[in-house]
């Protein structure tokens, strides 16, 4: 297990040393970045047609770094930027870089090259856009002066991911960036579809995959709302960045949602009080937002830090339960602590800027949502395990009690001695696995005629051979036992009482064509009983309500099978089954008629 924990660790590192390396050396730190902080207050809140003049007596150009943006005064919603090309530059280069919530425009000599956003008062946000400016040749050794324009002073004059390149390169990079949201997506998907399957067959634990469906889903959408390469397919970018600024709110409550049914019973409360931390967040920011104070960004700024403090907390209680025996919260913490450690470590790069990473390190840390993915299916592996234990023992159990039994030495049923203990067996075994027990009492038809007629040894004949042909139609699930003379009772796990009933006269059927008698015709009658699953309803019940279904068939005119009339209001419920493949039986009569009688046991 260690070694495992060892080299995912390493692949993960490398994967950060192979993204965030090529993002740093791509990066142009030479390029020179100044704002013009007037002196006067702003005029004009519109797009300009062309650069202004700047007097220097209006105000100064001031050097700014552009990751963390310029400083202007209260009110202020538009700045002027200006930029030098170096005279190093090729011809044939770029401009790449990156906004939020801003709108821009770019001139060259006075004429504008570039333009995003109508540079005024906006009712929405302008959204998280990335801009690829064609540069003329002439730009080399040239001034290029940006008109900046947003409702949202924290990221005026911001710019992100700064790149002088070639603009095969330039996509090529972009590509190169979103490597963690598609790799991370990809998995997002797999890992969706596969607990789609669990939750379909797994009705125990459905609640629990429906819940972490919910937050792989979100994860899926804020992944595909974060990345780049969307705006290449739909260029949405307010869409896109309300999607990414909602779904990152929802993701830890979606996750608490499912913490919540995890978690041991002392703490859900708790839980809850910490889900609602987040949902107050979330209320506040929506209510920012539609009075047009750039609800869903600044709230973040109080986001991480709940998610840090809140983070710890849920992970210590999810140690606690650890140590208690829930095996679940370990994998949940190992999931979770990772992705709220990597989500505050994003925070203070894209909210706070405190250091200069330009992606996101959540999306590398979606895979350990696998450790949970992996308990939950070793667990339902575990118990598949148990099931069909419990189901063999349960068929070694039949099978040892059917081999303690005593067998009838003239026609090789069982002794009716034996009949408590196998009665006994089979209803502990039907309440086990909530199948219907049911007895069926046969008596031969006229069989003392058949001793005055014939003698004794012609009768035992005709009892050596009904045993027989009934005994062609049993296996695991059936007791037979000689009840008395002419009369023998069968025990039948699985049956209700239609099945039972319609087993019954397949059997009837079969001895009235087989040959028992040399010159006669054998016939049987039958009465069907079905015990109703209660300590109250004992054999002795059961045995006297099939005598009383026999002697109606036999006052009905014999040769038929009469069931005890209200069983279905008695019977309890059984398990649901699905229906199996028909097979022949050993008589040729079909696995319909039989109801089932070549069936395993289970």
């Amino acid at each position: 297990m260690n070694r495992r924990w060892c080299k995912f660790v390493q692949m993960l590192f490398l994967a950060l040393l192979v993204c965030t390396g090529h993002i740093a050396s791509a990066e142009t730190s030479e390029l020179s970045w100044e704002y013009w902080q007037t002196d006067s207050p702003e005029f004009s809140i519109r797009g300009a047609k062309t650069v202004p003049a700047f007097p220097k007596d209006e105000g100064r150009w001031r050097k700014f770094n552009p990751q963390f943006g310029v400083a202007v005064p209260e009110g202020t919603h538009h700045v002027w930027i200006r930029v030098y090309i170096p005279p190093d530059t090729g011809v044939d280069e770029s401009l790449f870089f990156s906004t939020t919530d801003q709108s821009v425009q770019i001139f060259l000599d006075g004429v504008s090259i570039y333009r995003y956003g109508d540079l005024g008062q906006h009712a929405f946000s302008y959204g998280r856009k990335w801009h690829l400016v064609d540069l003329p040749a002439w730009a080399v050794g040239r001034q290029l002066y940006f008109q900046v324009h947003s409702d949202n002073i924290w990221v005026l004059g911001q710019f992100d991911r700064i790149r002088l390149d070639r603009p095969a390169h330039q996509i090529e990079d972009v590509f190169l960036y979103d490597f963690p949201y598609v790799s991370g997506i990809t998995a997002l998907l797999i890992f969706i579809m596969l607990l789609g399957v669990y939750f379909f067959t797994e009705k125990e634990l459905r609640d629990i995959y429906l819940r972490l469906i919910v937050v792989l889903f979100i994860f899926f959408v804020w992944m595909l709302s974060a990345s780049n390469l969307v705006l290449l397919w739909l260029d949405w970018p307010v869409f896109w960045w309300i999607v990414e600024l909602v779904s990152s709110y929802l993701i830890p409550l979606s996750a608490n949602l499912l913490i919540y049914s995890i978690i041991d019973e002392p703490y859900k409360r708790k839980i809850l009080r910490l889900s609602s931390v987040y949902g107050l967040i979330l209320a506040l920011a929506a209510l920012l937002e539609i009075l047009g104070q750039n609800g869903l960004y600044l709230m973040r700024f109080c986001f991480y830090p709940a998610l840090a403090l809140c983070g710890l907390v849920t992970a210590y209680w999810l140690w606690l339960c650890y140590k208690r025996g829930n095996r679940r919260c370990r994998s949940l913490l190992v999931a979770f602590g990772t992705l709220s450690a990597l989500a505050v470590v994003d925070g203070l790069s894209s909210q706070y800027r405190i250091f200069g990473w330009h992606t996101y390190f959540v999306p590398f840390g979606i895979y350990t949502i696998g450790f949970f993915i992996v308990q939950l299916i070793l667990e339902r592996a575990a118990h598949e395990r148990y099931l069909a234990e419990l189901s063999a023992s349960l068929e070694n159990e039949v099978s040892v009690v059917t081999k303690r039994m005593e067998v009838d030495p003239l026609t090789g049923a069982f002794n009716r001695n034996k009949f408590p203990a196998a009665t006994r067996d089979f209803m502990r075994i039907s309440l086990e696995i909530k199948e219907p027990f049911a007895l069926i009492m046969f008596d031969i038809d006229h069989f003392k005629n058949i001793n005055d007629t014939y003698g004794h040894d012609v009768g035992d004949v005709v009892l050596v051979g009904f045993a027989q042909t009934i005994s062609a139609f049993l296996d695991r699930r059936h007791v037979l036992i000689r009840w008395g003379g002419e009369e023998f009772i069968l025990l039948c796990l699985h049956y209700d009482g239609a099945q039972a009933e319609a087993f019954a006269n397949v059997i009837r059927e079969a001895v009235s064509e087989a040959h028992i008698h040399p010159s006669d015709q054998v016939t049987c009658s039958g009465g069907v009983a079905i015990w109703y699953g209660t300590a109250e309803d004992t054999v002795d019940h059961m045995v006297k309500r099939a005598d009383t279904a026999l002697y109606q068939s036999k006052e009905n005119g014999r040769n038929r099978i009469t069931c005890e009339p209200d069983w279905r209001e008695h019977m309890p419920p059984r398990r649901a089954k699905k229906p199996e493949p028909q097979k022949p039986c050993p008589t040729g009569h079909s696995e319909e008629n039989a109801k089932g009688g070549r069936e395993r046991n289970t």
